[in-house]
C-alpha cells in the first residue's frame, strides 16, 4: 500500500503491475492462417466495446488513473483479507491437503473463517495476465503482479526480521537462559529447539510427517520451556 502510495503520474509505469496499455489481440489462428474477416469483424466490435471505459489520453492522465485504481483495489482487497489473515487457519498443511476441489472451484469455507497468505496469494494469482475490470483505469493495473511484489516485499520483512532476533534477541535470550538454568554453553550443539528438531526430522526421513509440522515443533518448544 505504501508503495502505490508513493507513485506518482509520473513514476507509476515504472512498477511492473501497471501497465502503460492494454496490449492488442493476437489476430491469428494457433496454426498461423488468418482468421475469416466476419470472425474478425465480430473480434474488432467486442474489443472497441471492452475498450469503451478504458482511460484515454497522454501518460499523465492515463498514470492518475492507474495510481487510483491501484490503490482502490488494495484498499478493498485488505479489507476482505485482513480480517481473515489475522484469525488465521489452525489447520496443518495434512489437513488442508485432504481436500481436493473441482477444477477451477475453491474450497468452501465458512463466512468467518481464517486464512494463511497462501489463499490471499491464490487470490491475486487467479488474475493471471488480466487488469481489473468495472474501474476505471483498472485495465492497467495488475493484480497478478502484485502478488508476486507482495510476496517479494514479505520475503525482505522476514529476512530482516531474522537479522534484528539475531542481533538483539537471541543474545538477551541466551544470557536468561545461562543465569536462570542449568545450561552450560560449552556442551551445546549450537542449535534452537527448532533447529534441532527440524534437523533429527531430516535424519529420520520424517520431515514430510505432520508430527514435525510448525505447529508440532512449537507445542514441543512449548513443553521443554
Amino acid at each position: 500500500m505504501d508503495e502505490v502510495t508513493a507513485l506518482t503520474p509520473e513514476t507509476v509505469f515504472n512498477v511492473a503491475y501497471i501497465r502503460r496499455e492494454v496490449p492488442e489481440d493476437d489476430v491469428l489462428l494457433d496454426d498461423g492462417s488468418s482468421i475469416s474477416e466476419l470472425l474478425l469483424k465480430r473480434r474488432r466490435a467486442r474489443r472497441a466495446k471492452f475498450e469503451e471505459g478504458f482511460v484515454t489520453g497522454d501518460d499523465t492522465a492515463k498514470g492518475e488513473a492507474a495510481r487510483a485504481a491501484a490503490l482502490s483495489f488494495l484498499h478493498k482487497f485488505c479489507n476482505e483479507w485482513v480480517p481473515k489473515l489475522v484469525k488465521g487457519d489452525a489447520r496443518s498443511s495434512l489437513t488442508k491437503g485432504e481436500y481436493r476441489h473441482a477444477p477451477g472451484m475453491k474450497e468452501l469455507r465458512p463466512e468467518d473463517a481464517g486464512s494463511d497468505s497462501e489463499e490471499a496469494f491464490e487470490e491475486l494469482w487467479d488474475y493471471a495476465d488480466e487488469g481489473i475490470q468495472k474501474m476505471r483505469g483498472g485495465e492497467l493495473v495488475l493484480p497478478g503482479l502484485m502478488g508476486q511484489r507482495l510476496r517479494e516485499i514479505r520475503a525482505a520483512v522476514a529476512a530482516e526480521s531474522r537479522g534484528t532476533l539475531l542481533e538483539l534477541v537471541a543474545p538477551e535470550l541466551m544470557k536468561a537462559r545461562l543465569e536462570y538454568t542449568d545450561y552450560v554453553q560449552e556442551d551445546g550443539d549450537g542449535m534452537g529447539a527448532y533447529e534441532r528438531l527440524n534437523h533429527q526430522a531430516q535424519v529420520d526421513g520424517s520431515e514430510g510427517n505432520d508430527t514435525y509440522s510448525t505447529a508440532a515443533i512449537i507445542a514441543e518448544m512449548s513443553i521443554d520451556m
